[in-house]
């Protein structure tokens, strides 16, 4: 026998299978947190949730009791995203890595290249080493190879390498500890983290059958807060290019950048964002390079609320942050064994 169950608070159960109780759409239509269960069917000891106010992409385990990501999506910065949207979600360069079969982890990870090559992390393509060492005025003989400073990394830009700091050098979902780069909290379906509370902020909610998106508080916490400082994962994805801003060898620069988001109709789905980024001291924008690398980052983020859908809670969010950005040093030559 098969018997339904309509849950919410309080729970009502469905005496007849196939039969739900008239007040059922009413009680779906007050307000229930994201991630709840609406109708409940059983074949035995065996149960799946039907109607639930869990993202795209994510269904409702009765087992564990809360959303999760459904087969073919990966939990990607509280959104089940599909492959192509992860691996957009991570940048160029990037590729999403889900965790390996019955253990936990995965994530960004960063693009390999054959020996001798190094990634352009502009184009996402490999090239070889001697022509970055060429491209940026570095001489390498034999056993030789482009390289950079200890506590420093190198990065290609459009084929030209500069040293950048390693708390600058981490992947879009790792933050720097104070001596190495690290994977962040992996927050719930629904949820994103706020660096200022240090922990899993929730952004969704139910309304009816319908997710409801704060989008106000993913931009703060997806972004960083109003006039404060840029989050790390946004920051970090073009930080590490100094060359597309103009930045020379031993200087760095504070780039003040504004975010606007926009929601035709109220749906998160139909969303657009634009951005504007300028030197903090100046005020003037920064080169065509660095505002087309902030465009990318607030897009990568971006298409991953874009893809779970859902209706905003107002039909515009917007913040303001600032993101600093080191260009170390030139790079150098270092031995190809057991250099960069």
């Amino acid at each position: 026998m098969v018997l339904e169950r309509l849950l919410s608070k309080p729970r009502a159960i469905v005496a007849a299978a196939g039969v739900i109780l008239a007040g059922g759409a009413a009680t779906m239509a007050s307000g229930c947190p994201a991630g709840a269960c609406f109708l409940e069917i059983c074949s035995g000891a065996n149960c799946h949730c039907s109607i639930s106010s869990c993202g795209d992409g994510a269904g409702y385990d009765t087992k564990i009791n809360h959303c999760r990501c459904l087969k073919g999506f990966w939990d990607v910065a509280g959104q089940c995203l599909a492959q192509d949207a992860a691996n957009r979600y991570c940048g160029v360069g990037y590729a999403f890595s889900g965790p390996p079969q019955g253990g936990s982890g995965g994530g960004c990870v960063k693009l390999q290249c054959k020996a001798g090559d190094t990634l352009d992390e502009k184009t996402g393509f490999c090239i070889p080493k001697a022509q970055v060492a060429a491209n940026s005025g570095v001489s390498v003989g034999q056993g030789q190879t482009i390289g950079c400073n200890a506590g420093e990394v190198l990065v290609v830009d459009s084929g030209q390498g500069a040293c950048v700091p390693a708390s600058e050098s981490c992947a879009k979902d790792e933050i720097w500890n104070g001596t190495a780069c690290q994977k962040g909290v992996a927050c719930p379906n629904g949820q994103a983290f706020d660096v200022q509370l240090g922990r899993c902020v929730p952004y969704a909610s139910s309304n009816g059958d319908e997710l409801s998106v704060d989008v106000q508080q993913w931009t703060y916490t997806t972004y960083g807060p109003p006039n404060g400082a840029g989050a790390p994962s946004f920051c970090s994805t073009f930080s590490k290019k100094p060359l597309s801003f103009g930045i020379v060898a031993g200087s760095s620069a504070v780039v003040r950048v504004t975010v606007n988001l926009g929601f035709d109709g109220g749906q998160v789905a139909k969303g657009k964002a634009s951005s504007q980024a300028v030197f903090d001291a100046s005020g003037n924008p920064v080169p065509a390079p660095g505002a087309a690398d902030v465009q990318a980052a607030v897009d990568s983020s971006f298409q991953a609320l874009v893809a779970g859908g859902g209706k905003a809670s107002a039909p515009t969010a917007t913040t303001t942050v600032k993101c600093s950005i080191v260009h170390a040093s030139k790079p150098i030559v270092v031995p190809e064994t057991g250099g960069f």
